[in-house]
């Protein structure tokens, strides 16, 4: 069996074609936060329609978004069709203050070799609301920041290729992750999407599919470790 680092590049065959995939500073930059905010996955689209709503209404604007009553975003949001729990927009709203209060920095233009801090997810994960997976999210795909968010399928498919044991906790996967991407924020994307897209289509809580997945490559040579979730 490969170990984790030796396994990565076949993880995150995509990276180089991937590149940092960080959006542009600015507008785009903000909506991109708030998507994932929203939904906190690669997967879902509600991020994304969420967005959209806020922008109809001249609402996906730090300041804007910050500030407006609460009321206000929500019966936009729902003339919309959009979801509109008020807790899940007051949380949309703490994330957008959190973004204001950063702004020049955060849609500042990186200078070559300037890497994005790493205080970034743990800024996030401080905000009532926000939880350590969907902040390492945010602070990879939106900001660059070398993380890694260890969702369930993530997890699974580490224990059960025997990377991991079951006990191993959060910041321990993220790291080891971390560490097997030589702490290339390209490569942990095309990781993070490349495994998120597995866990959905195949390595399914129910139980893996290992034929068709293209990870086969990399199982552990009895065949995959049972792992629960």
């Amino acid at each position: 069996m490969p170990s984790l680092s030796a396994a990565f590049p076949t993880i995150a065959r995509t990276s180089a074609a991937a590149g940092r995939a960080v959006p542009p500073p600015g507008p785009s930059r903000f909506e991109a936060l708030i998507a994932f905010a929203a939904s906190g996955s690669l997967a879902s689209g509600r991020g994304d329609r969420l967005a959209s709503a806020l922008d109809e209404a001249g609402l996906l604007d730090p300041e804007a978004l910050a500030t407006s009553p609460l009321a206000e975003v929500v019966d936009a949001l729902r003339d919309a069709r959009v979801e509109a729990n008020p807790k899940a927009v007051r949380l949309l709203q703490r994330v957008a203050d959190w973004y204001r209060g950063r702004r020049d920095e955060l849609e500042r233009e990186p200078a070559p070799g300037d890497d994005p801090p790493s205080t970034y997810a743990d800024e996030l994960a401080a905000i009532n609301g926000v939880g350590r997976a969907t902040a390492d999210a945010i602070a990879l795909h939106v900001f660059g920041a070398a993380t890694y968010p260890v969702d369930r399928a993530t997890y699974r498919i580490l224990v059960r290729h025997g990377w991991i044991d079951p006990t191993v906790d959060y910041d321990e996967a993220s790291h080891l992750l971390i560490e097997a991407a030589e702490r290339d924020p390209g490569a942990l994307a095309a990781a993070s999407r490349v495994l998120s897209d597995v866990g959905r289509r195949f390595c399914k809580p129910s139980g893996p599919r290992c034929e068709p997945c293209p990870l086969k490559v990399v199982l552990p040579e009895g065949g995959p470790i049972p792992a629960d979730g």
